[in-house]
């Protein structure tokens, strides 16, 4: 059986799933991906679904992994133990997944239908933050209902009665409407890593963002638990001394954007820029070398091509992105991404202001990778299933680089969709009828 553990102290929202056996390791890493589609929580989950039905983990894997071909979730059977962070606000799973040392899996937006804000202690009696949270999930729920009817009406009665067609119409509606949420509203993340990367991490964000609310209420308590379970390696002396490094590495990164002279760089400023705009380009010799070699190789579907693509890279701007589709694109870690830059979150009233605002909140990022790594992200994220946000996103930066590099894109990125969002009526419907008829 899986182990939930938790600390006598502190919130039980925050808490560790430890997995012995190897079968236990596969039923943790498909209850964490049923888990990102369900409004339930883990514990509940697990007593519910693979306590009561003998290799449910097995069988889950079998056929997402196996069938379906989703290798993603394959991240998600652990070494040991996952931590799960449950309640939270979707602005604070947004800071930590900034990072790449972490696999994790988030309740989805277009699954499970958001009802709830997060409500710190410290705004209990702020009405105005209350107040915001309420009016703009309010005005989700009202463009939710809208989107819902509109799509309906497209269909006649028999075809809405499908279960198939039915959620693939509120999946889209979801999809529609979610940038009207608030960034507090409340989701539940899993998390996979190992402690050295749990080391880092919270002391980087405890040293980046104290004062705060975020620090208070989940990187403080993370770091106790932590501690509490793994005394010996969240030792004071250990934790100390990664601040203390972390203290002059940050200080040091302010001091020097403050007068640094931004008119010597070579790259544009990004709020300068009006739309995408691949601003830099790493060693044009190389990549004029490589360019003819790589386009030749032949690979098939799915399959990341040959490591000599890494050796052209890309940079490229996305001004006034919402955060909504930040979110999607985050997911493939191995980019470097900046973000330039999220409000300041030292001030209590800014922090406030901040977890009220809209996941249509724009920022402006830069994304650097290599050829391979924009292969990979533009073929997967233009598929017929993904957000319509994401999509076009991604098939711009396709168009980018094919352009740059003097490619047709059809034959640089062969396996991408191209379609304009109009053709392709409710994206993941055929998956869903397919699952329908492999059930059958």
């Amino acid at each position: 059986m899986l182990q939930f553990i938790r600390s006598k102290t502190h919130p039980k929202n925050i808490f560790f799933i430890n997995a012995k056996s190897l079968q236990d390791k596969i039923d943790l890493g498909a209850l964490l991906s049923h888990y990102s589609r369900v409004d339930k929580d883990a514990e509940t989950l697990y007593k519910k679904e693979f306590l009561t039905t003998k290799h449910r983990g097995n069988k889950f894997y079998a056929k997402v992994f196996g069938h379906y071909g989703d290798d993603s979730i394959s991240e998600l059977v652990p070494h040991g133990f996952a931590v799960c962070l449950e309640g939270i606000p979707v602005l604070w799973s947004t800071y930590l997944l900034h990072y790449r040392t972490l696999s994790a899996i988030e309740k989805s937006t277009r699954y499970v239908k958001a009802s709830s804000y997060y409500k710190p202690l410290k705004f209990k009696t702020n009405s105005e933050y209350n107040d915001k949270c309420k009016k703009q999930l309010d005005k989700h729920n009202i463009e939710y209902q809208k989107v819902l009817q509109n799509l309906s009406e497209k269909y006649d009665t028999n075809d809405i009665q499908k279960p198939a067609i039915l959620r693939k119409i509120k999946t889209r509606a979801l999809d529609e409407s979610r940038h009207l949420l608030p960034l507090s509203i409340v989701t539940s993340l899993g998390i996979m890593a190992n402690l050295r990367s749990w080391l880092n991490i919270l002391t980087k964000e405890k040293i980046r963002n104290t004062p705060s609310i975020y620090v208070e209420d989940l990187i403080d308590p993370l770091i106790d638990l932590f501690k509490e379970k793994f005394p010996t390696i969240f030792s004071i002396d250990k934790l100390t001394y990664l601040q203390k490094s972390e203290d002059i590495i940050f200080a040091s990164k302010l001091e020097h954007e403050s007068l640094y002279d931004v008119e010597s760089l070579t790259m544009p400023k990004v709020n300068e820029i009006e739309d995408f705009e691949i601003v830099y380009t790493h060693d044009t010799t190389v990549k004029y070398d490589y360019i003819p070699y790589v386009q030749q190789i032949d690979r098939i579907n799915k399959i990341k091509p040959i490591r000599e693509y890494e050796m052209i890279d890309y940079t490229i701007t996305i001004p006034k992105l919402d955060i909504a589709t930040f979110r999607d694109i985050q997911r493939h870690r191995y980019f470097t991404i900046i973000i330039n830059k999220w409000d300041s979150r030292y001030d209590e009233d800014c922090e406030c202001d901040l977890l009220s605002s809209p996941m249509s909140t724009a920022i402006d990022i830069t994304i650097k990778g290599n050829l391979r790594q924009w292969t990979h992200a533009i073929e997967l994220r233009t598929q017929e299933q993904g957000h319509f946000s994401y999509r076009k996103i991604f098939q711009r930066c396709g168009e980018l680089i094919a352009d740059r590099s003097s490619i047709d894109k059809e034959i640089l990125f062969p396996y991408a969709d191209w379609r304009d969002d109009s053709e392709l009526g409710l994206g993941r419907l055929k998956a869903e009828s397919k699952k329908k008829e492999d059930k059958g």
